[in-house]
């Protein structure tokens, strides 16, 4: 019972931290049932010297990194040379948080992992180089790169 009632807490907050991972919803939908499978087992771990919101995204991150080891392949190529379709839609027929979703998962891998890392959970470059085996002045690269797409693209709508 106190499982099923943190799951209805904090489902909709949490599927949206798989969501900017995924690349649909269906993966996100996958991210966040192994998530909370592990939130769940490990529960006892949490210290509370956080709060628990924040110690459960970091499940939720780290599953998501787990599942783009395992399913997607992270291949550095030239931004420019990427096919980067943007979905046909505008503010006026969605909210704007889904569009900007939307936006940041048509990046290709692996721009889309490393700016999620950066840009919208803080994690600081050493972390980031850590948790993907990436040296820091590449990954420097590929987030700046992944960050002007998504403001050219951007300017470019609006």
């Amino acid at each position: 019972m106190a499982q099923r009632k943190l799951y209805e807490a904090y489902k909709v907050y949490l599927f949206g931290v798989a969501m900017r991972y995924a690349k649909n919803k269906l993966e996100a939908e996958d991210i966040l049932q192994e998530g909370f499978l592990k939130i769940l087992k490990d529960i006892k771990s949490w210290t509370q010297a956080g709060p628990l919101e924040a110690w459960m995204r970091k499940i939720i991150v780290n599953t998501a990194l787990m599942h783009i080891r395992k399913y997607r392949k992270l291949v550095f190529l030239d931004l420019e040379e990427q096919q980067f379709d943007i979905p046909d839609v505008t503010f006026e027929e969605n909210e704007r948080a889904e569009v900007i979703i939307k936006m940041i998962q048509s990046l290709p891998d692996p721009y889309q992992t490393i700016f999620n890392l950066k840009a919208l959970d803080g994690y600081s470059y050493a972390e980031i180089s850590e948790k993907l085996n990436i040296k820091e002045a590449t990954l420097r690269s590929h987030y700046l790169r992944a960050r002007n797409k998504l403001q050219d693209v951007l300017q470019k709508e609006f």
